[in-house]
This record gives C-alpha cells, structure tokens and sequence, in this order.
C-alpha cells in the first residue's frame, strides 16, 4: 500500500532513500533555536497566561489603586467646593445684591468743598511694619512691635469718636457702587473684606487731611476692584460717610510690591488709596485720587 501511495505522488523509491539518507546526515539544530511545543488552552486560559503580569497584582498594585481612587474623589471634593464658594457663591451674592440695589444717580464731574476741613490728625498713622493688603505671613516683613496700631493720644481717640467712617463707595466709570467695612490688622496682616471695600482701620478719615486707604479683592469673593486696572488719571471715585459724599480724582495708579507700604504714609491733604492684588497676585495695584469735591447727601 505504501509502494502504491508513492507512486501515486510522482516519487520513486530511490527518491525516498535520498531524503531518507538526507534527514540522517543533516546535523540537529542547536537547542535554542528549537521551537516550543504547541500547547492548546481556551481563551479564557490564553488570556490568563498572557496577561499575568497584570491580574496577578501585588499588595503595592492594590495599594496603589486605592490611592489613584482616593486620589480621584479629593480631587473631584476640592473642585465642587472651589465652584460652590467661588463661581456659585459670587453668583448667588450678585443676585441677592440686584434685589437690593439702591437706584443710580447721577454724579456731578465736580463740586465746590462745602464741609470744612479739619485739621491734620498726625496720629492716625499705620505701623509701617505692617504688610499691603493681601500679603500672607509667608510673604511679609517680620514686625517690629505687637498691637494693631501705633499709641494714640487721648485728645486723637476723642476727635475719632464723633468722626463717621466711609460706608459706600462708588466709581462710575467701572460701574461699581459696593459697600464699605473697616477691616484691622489680625495675626501680622490686613482683613480683606469680601463683596465689599476694606477700610483701613487707622488711615484717613473722608474729606479731612491724610491718605484713606480702602482694599478690594480682585480675583474672588466678589472681586469688586477686578477692573481697577481699567481707570485711568481724572477719573472720579466718589465715597459716603457721615451724610456727605466725597468726590476724589485719580492722580497716578502705580504696582508696588507687598512690602512697600510707604503708600500708607499720612498726607498733608485729603488722599484717597484703592489697592488690589495683581500680577498673579505677587505684586499690589495702587490707585491714587486727590479730593476735588464734596457735597452733603439728601435724604440720608
């Protein structure tokens, strides 16, 4: 059957000793080179093998899931309280503040000084220890002395008892009207108040001689001095204490760094000083306005 089957493919039987003879001369392939046997599996005993080395994991493996899990959560926390108690929480305040909104009035460009100026108050001064607005301890000078401002005498205490602090402050070319509150100086820096401007406890009073600084954010809570940037020399900045309100021009707008808190220094003439933070927050804008102007409120 065998001599049958060979001759049915074309060979003879000297063709098969040839090969024959040819297999047994033919020296083995080195071990190496040998082919692994085939094994048959099923897939899902193929996929086992194949991917080992990562269904196999580790304590460390399982220890690091974990982590990029807790990792992921913190991060989706810290991100939903970003947007609550930023974004919806400005958002919410502008909304409260549309409701309440006093009506807008005309602002005339300039008026006569009609209230009296009294004298110079040298002892409403700000520790010059103290940092700008918006400086963190990490960032500040360390202070000279303890207590929030500089010893006053009696006589300076008594005149600041009857004088009434800005509450309202209004700059129409960026179409801001907000309120005012006084802020101090707590653990070495400046309270910044939020939807509103800061006044610097201790700086000058509306209207009467020295340099009344008042401090806004720029970037959150409100960010009411967020275009501070967008005023220019003679625009007006108007400020609401005591029944009057006080026209200011701006003079000269200037970056300082947090440190140079000269632009507190007490003026000889009725100042005013907007800061804010700027340049990613590693320098403070200042926004200086001479007084030109102040007339008495009605119906206050």
């Amino acid at each position: 059957m065998a001599a049958r089957l060979s001759r049915q493919r074309g060979t003879t039987p000297s063709d098969d000793e040839t090969l024959l003879e040819t297999l047994i001369s033919t020296p083995l392939a080195p071990a190496k080179s040998w082919q692994k046997p085939i094994a048959l599996r099923s897939l899902d005993e193929h996929r086992h093998q194949a991917l080992r080395g990562y269904l196999l994991r580790t304590w460390i493996d399982h220890w690091l899931h974990h982590a990029e899990r807790l990792f992921g959560i913190a991060a989706l926390i810290i991100f939903g309280w970003w947007v609550l108690d930023g974004p919806v929480r400005d958002w919410w305040h502008a909304q409260q503040a549309l409701r309440h909104a006093p009506p807008v009035a005309a602002f005339p460009r300039a008026t006569a000084v009609v209230r009296p100026l009294a004298p110079v108050v040298s002892e409403r001064i700000v520790p010059a220890s103290a940092p700008l607005p918006f400086t963190t301890p990490d960032m500040q000078q360390p202070l000279l002395s303890e207590g929030f401002l500089a010893p006053r005498s009696p006589v300076a205490a008594a005149k600041e008892q009857g004088t009434p602090l800005p509450y309202r402050l209004i700059i129409p070319d960026l179409g801001l009207d907000i309120p005012v509150v006084e802020v101090f100086i707590v653990n070495g820096a400046w309270q910044v108040a939020d939807y509103a401007a800061g006044y610097l406890h201790g700086t000058g009073l509306p209207g009467d001689p020295g340099n009344m600084a008042l401090a806004g954010h720029a970037g959150l809570r409100g960010a009411v001095f967020r275009d501070l940037g967008r005023l220019s020399p003679g625009a007006d900045i108007f400020v609401d204490a005591g029944g009057w309100r006080y026209q200011y021009r701006v003079r000269d707008m200037r970056n300082v760094w947090p440190t140079e808190v000269n632009v507190l220094d007490p003026t000889p003439t009725p100042t005013i000083t907007l800061i804010t933070c700027t340049n990613w927050d590693t320098q403070r804008l200042i926004v200086i306005g001479d007084l030109v102007g102040a007339q008495p409120l009605t119906g206050e």
